[in-house]
């Protein structure tokens, strides 16, 4: 759009045509909606546009077209003369995301005929192009009727001796089929009992290594919280749990040991200096008597002296056996949860017997 004194901008309005906005400094025009009357008409000069309705000079005080077709010749009209009033002309000026047009008259009408000769040429070619279509679908058919006609007898019996041969291999597979599965089901068979008579070795083996191992401990006891002798001689260290343990016998169970009385002492674990917890003493007795008479006066450590209370006494278990315990007391917590309104902290969880014979009892605490 051509620019009047080099201060419009070219602006599209929502009809879909550029408008000659004024420079925002300028006074607005009124429309002939909102205004009493026309700007006065001026004699058009070879210089300045003119609205080609009105013959008004479009100045920067005029709101005006200009054709986006015919640019060259400023062919201009005006706001007033197209009837566009004054606030929707302001609005279009500051929309500048509309993509509408506005033609004069004869571009109006050269466009609209330029419209109706091609939509008319582009109908003849879609005609002649499906007519086409036609012929060639036609063509296509007669072909495929000709090659029907005309097959290879030769290729077709190749065809039929190869669909021979794969029929017989595959009427052979399926006689050595049972055969074939009896076979895979017997080497199944035996690998699956092989594995199994393994794994029952395997469970009888450490069926036997636990009865062994519970055998070797049945004569030995543990104590736990038995104070340790302070010394750097590990042969100090083993003469003083000797006479405690031996103290303890005489006056708590009222066990006089011999000198072979006791098989083995020791302590369980590495000692370590931070610690004040005494490692757990294992005492192994030659005799099965003697740990049966221990186990018969337990109850003797409630009136000990003050040197043996706070020790306990368990058995030796093995590791399969200390799993099991543990199992047995947390059940035991879990029914009495269920079947108590008291809870499991004010009580102790104790499992008594070896074997078969193990059981949970269960005792208040203050008590």
């Amino acid at each position: 759009m051509k620019m009047v004194k080099g201060k419009c901008q070219n602006v599209k309005t929502q009809t879909g045509k550029k408008i000659a906005a004024t420079n925002s400094k300028q006074p607005a025009v009124s429309s002939p909606l909102i205004a009493p009357a026309k700007a006065k008409a001026v004699k058009p000069s070879a210089q300045v546009p003119s609205c080609v309705s009105c013959g008004t000079i479009v100045t920067d005080d005029i709101k005006a077209l200009q054709c986006d077709r015919c640019q060259a010749t400023d062919k201009w009209k005006c706001a007033d003369c197209l009837n566009l009033p004054s606030d929707m002309y302001d609005h279009l000026v500051s929309d500048s995301n509309c993509t509408l047009r506005w033609f004069c008259t004869e571009c109006d009408k050269q466009a609209m005929e330029f419209n109706n000769k091609t939509s008319g040429q582009t109908t003849d070619k879609l005609d002649a192009l499906v007519t086409m279509v036609e012929k060639l679908l036609d063509k296509l058919a007669d072909f495929e009727d000709k090659i029907k006609e005309k097959s290879d007898v030769a290729i077709t019996n190749q065809i039929d001796m190869r669909l021979k041969i794969l029929e017989d291999r595959f009427a052979k597979q399926e006689d050595e089929l049972p055969d074939r599965l009896a076979a895979l089901k017997s080497n199944v068979t035996s690998h699956l009992e092989e594995k199994i008579s393994k794994s029952a070795i395997q469970d009888n083996s450490k069926i036997v290594n636990e009865d062994a191992e519970i055998e070797k401990r049945t004569k030995n006891i543990i104590i736990y919280r038995a104070p340790e002798v302070e010394a750097n001689s590990a042969e100090e260290r083993n003469d003083g749990d000797l006479v405690y343990v031996t103290e303890l016998l005489e006056n708590v169970f009222h066990v006089t040991p011999d000198t072979n009385s006791i098989e083995k002492l020791f302590r369980l674990g590495s000692i370590k200096n931070s610690s004040d917890t005494p490692r757990p003493l294992l005492v192994g007795f030659k005799d099965l008597a003697v740990k049966e008479k221990i186990w018969s006066n337990l109850k003797n450590l409630k009136e000990a002296d003050a040197r043996f209370k706070g020790i306990s006494v368990a058995h030796d278990m093995t590791p399969r056996q200390r799993e099991e315990v543990k199992r047995l007391i947390e059940n035991a917590k879990k029914d009495f949860v269920g079947t108590s309104t008291d809870g499991p902290e004010n009580y102790w969880f104790r499992v008594v017997g070896l074997g078969s014979k193990m059981r949970v009892i269960k005792k208040r605490k203050e008590d």
